[in-house]
């Protein structure tokens, strides 16, 4: 039972897989334990031969010997009545740890894997906290934000979703839609952090080329672009965050990310 429990709480406090490995292998090897001492100390061992005769017992030595069974019967039971009852409920704590994992298998604790919480008005923060303002990144600068209220240590699987690599480019050099032309005021743009091909973190920023690149397979996007693949297997633009300017120089974001976060195979409403 303590080792269905350590094991149900290493891995729902985010997991570690050596105090998993540890408390499922606890909790088998104490049932196993149990089996053995069973089989060997509360079962009887006594080896009882009882040769053929032609004679049939008597009525009295029929009824004596279902009388001594059924004691022995009544008195067996109620002697591991309490063990069968523990044997049971360390079954039902190691089935209650199994649901942790097959719990993961559904949909994640956000509702779907794939989808951030930036939406309009969310201000831009750093993993601590702090906000975000213009004069704090300079051209060629490149910071990753989150949006508030979304960061810390039991925010960790919506801050993996959620992370936005801010850049600072020439305003110039943007080469936008439309659609998108306010999306970059003073040439700040956002882009998810999270490759389109496989997942990754796309954690470098080519100044002198305004590019972003995922170091796992080098999937290169432009900035100036909207995140377009320039390079590398990723298939897909990074999603763009629209970023607005308060008059105290505050970030904001301007709408919701422009795409799904990740890569195709995340898409659940796919397939």
């Amino acid at each position: 039972m303590a080792g269905s429990v350590a094991f149900a709480a290493a891995f729902s406090l985010g997991g570690e897989n050596q105090i998993e490995g540890i408390g499922l292998g606890l909790a088998f090897l104490g049932l196993s334990a149990a089996l053995v001492v069973w089989s060997t100390q509360l079962l009887p061992q006594t080896k009882v031969e009882d040769p053929q005769h032609p004679l049939a017992s008597s009525a009295a030595e029929r009824a004596d010997a279902a009388a001594r069974l059924e004691d022995g019967i009544d008195t067996v039971i109620g002697r591991r009545t309490w063990l069968v009852r523990l044997a049971g409920t360390a079954v039902a704590f190691l089935g209650a740890a199994a649901l942790f994992p097959i719990r993961s298998w559904g949909p994640s604790p956000r509702g779907r894997a794939g989808v951030s919480d930036w939406k309009a008005g969310r201000r831009l923060v750093r993993e601590d906290g702090s906000v975000v303002r213009a004069g704090d990144l300079e051209i060629g600068s490149a910071l990753t934000v989150f949006p508030e209220g979304e960061v810390g240590p039991d925010k960790l699987i919506n801050m993996a979703n959620d992370a936005v690599m801010l850049v600072r480019a020439e305003p110039a050099a943007f080469e936008l839609p439309s659609a998108r032309a306010s999306w970059t005021p003073q040439g700040f743009a956002g882009f998810s952090k999270v490759c389109t091909h496989a997942g990754c973190p796309v954690a470098l920023y080519r100044a002198a080329d305004q590019q972003l690149m995922c170091p796992c397979h080098q999937s290169t996007f432009d900035v100036t672009k909207g995140g377009t693949v320039v390079f590398g297997p990723a298939n897909r633009s990074l999603p763009q965050l629209p970023i607005a300017i308060d008059a105290d120089g505050t970030l904001r974001a301007a709408g919701p990310l422009s795409g799904f976060v990740g890569p195709d195979t995340w898409n659940e409403s796919t397939g």
